[in-house]
């Protein structure tokens, strides 16, 4: 099937490098990209150009093309971007069935010496200069494959959302007020006032149910957390969720599908993608999705991280126990039922006991630990009220947010789930930053 060629500019090319096959045998073709590979065999020179869609290895023999072509040719470096022009040949010794006979190349630019070797493969004295020059280094044929995984992945998160009649919403990034209260907040100044990036879109979500019922957003979120985990960064995207007369059983029942969906795009649309990062045995996650209690999460990671040699504080599950426990699954599960002081003041409780939350986590498998947040929100403006103040924070800092429950709340709930998380399990990639293009850690804001 032929591919759009919308933007692309035919003097400089008209067919892109996988386009090179036997069904357009015959035709005439302009590929263009840039120099992956080039071997100067001294009578044959071997190139291989990149593009947005793959690989074409082009092979020039000085007895068989111009002597200008061939000087151009013998002028070429790694990363240099050329077009190729010539005619599509059958040839059995491609994978394609075909290649591209050249019969003229246009310099674009001849790339200085690179600092960074791109087919290099990772390593833990590369990973610095990777991200040092990240500029250079998103075109490593991993990182390629990482980004084209995330760019369908968020392409599979529209396509699930819409089909299933959810508004995609649009919320603000500056804010007068936390959404969580504490101090991981970057202040901005606002026109002499003082604001806060968001850390997350959750008041005005909850606003939107009121108009549109069921809505999402990929958002962005910032958290001022000194945190040099491979799972934490200070700026990330959120797939933000949140239902209209939905309870815990329906976001569960949401995100299960959600990422059965995801996964299931990837493994059959990004199969050359999952073989170039060694994830090939990928598993679609059967249904429905074991849950556990945090009761139950926190007996099992205690008893894990002892068995480590470890101890588990009380609170929280810890990372280790989170970790720990994340390993002896190979699908993802939810954990649910927090206890209320270790949840934002917008979570509801169970009927049946006040220090309990309707409340739960998603948990990726092989170590990878929490990919979503969520629960049943409160919706009533006084109860709301106490919830903040038993928080130690102010009401009158979320008037705004409180009072529109007075104006026909309605029972509801959502999640947040991370985008690089998600990404950063189905790549399979070590460090959540290696999911993003240009990363924002303690450590790295440039380029």
């Amino acid at each position: 099937m032929k591919k759009s060629k919308l933007g692309t500019y035919p003097k400089y090319k008209t067919h892109y490098t996988n386009e090179i096959n036997v069904e357009n045998e015959g035709e005439v073709a302009i590929i263009a990209g840039w120099i992956t590979v080039l071997r100067d065999k001294g009578k044959i020179i071997f190139i291989k150009i990149r593009d947005g869609e793959g690989i074409a290895q082009i092979v020039l023999k000085q007895d068989e093309v111009s002597e200008e072509l061939w000087g151009q040719a013998k002028k070429l470096t790694i990363e240099s971007s050329i077009s190729v022009g010539g005619k599509i040949v059958a040839d059995e010794r491609s994978m394609t069935g075909a290649e591209l006979k050249p019969e003229n190349i246009t310099i674009h630019t001849i790339s200085k010496p690179l600092p960074i070797d791109l087919s290099a493969k990772k390593t833990e004295t590369l990973i610095d200069t990777i991200f040092e020059h990240r500029e250079l280094s998103i075109r490593r044929p991993e990182a390629i494959a990482v980004f084209k995984i995330k760019s369908q992945i968020a392409k599979a998160v529209r396509e699930f959302y819409t089909s299933h009649n959810f508004y995609e919403i649009f919320t603000p990034y500056i804010l007068g007020a936390s959404t969580e209260g504490g101090a991981e907040m970057f202040p901005v100044d606002y026109f002499g006032e003082k604001g806060v990036l968001a850390q997350s879109c959750q008041f005005y979500k909850q606003a939107a149910i009121h108009s549109h019922e069921k809505v999402f957003g990929i958002i962005p979120s910032w958290r001022a957390e000194k945190s040099r985990t491979p799972k934490h960064v200070v700026e990330f995207h959120q797939i933000e969720t949140e239902i209209a007369f939905g309870n815990d059983e329906t976001i569960m029942e949401v995100q299960e599908q959600l990422i059965h969906h995801v996964v299931k795009y990837v493994v059959e649309n990004c199969e050359g993608e999952l073989k170039e990062l060694g994830r090939e045995d990928l598993i679609v996650p059967s249904l429905p999705l074991k849950r556990i209690s945090f009761e139950e999460a926190k007996k099992m990671g205690r008893e894990l991280v002892e068995k480590n040699g470890g101890i588990e504080p009380e609170g929280d599950l810890s990372t280790p126990a989170e970790t720990l426990l994340s390993k002896t699954h190979t699908e993802p599960f939810f954990i649910t039922n927090f206890p209320t002081e270790l949840r934002g003041m917008y979570y509801e409780t169970t009927i049946e006991n006040e220090k309990i939350t309707r409340s739960l986590d998603l948990i990726a498998p092989e170590g990878i630990g929490e990919l979503s947040s969520g629960g049943v929100r409160v919706n009533d403006a006084d109860r709301l009220i106490n919830r903040i103040k038993a928080k130690n924070m102010d009401p009158k800092d979320f008037d705004w947010y409180v009072g529109m429950f007075r104006y026909g709340g309605v029972p509801h709930a959502g999640f947040g789930l991370g985008l690089e998380r998600l990404t950063r399990w189905i790549t399979g990639v070590f460090h959540i930053r290696e999911a993003i293009m240009f990363p924002r850690t303690p450590d790295l804001w440039k380029p």
